[in-house]
């Protein structure tokens, strides 16, 4: 048993088709226990969302852009 998802155009490298077993919902708790981390609040500055960054930890190339990595 499988569907036949339309997907969006950015991810036609995907194939189309998915069992049903992958397209179930996950659970509410997958690892009892966990706790989840708490972002940071955003500050609003000319209508858009930014942080303060305590560090720059790294910096890499990808797909033509700069990535950071942050503290």
């Amino acid at each position: 048993m499988a569907y036949r998802l339309k997907l969006p155009h950015r991810m036609k490298q995907l194939h189309p088709v998915f069992n049903i077993v992958k397209l179930t919902l996950a659970l509410d708790d997958p690892i009892p226990g966990q706790k989840m981390e708490d972002h940071p609040l955003s500050i609003v500055i000319d209508r858009e969302a930014e942080w303060e960054v305590e560090e720059i930890l790294d910096s890499r190339w990808h797909w033509k852009r700069f990535q950071y990595l942050i503290k």
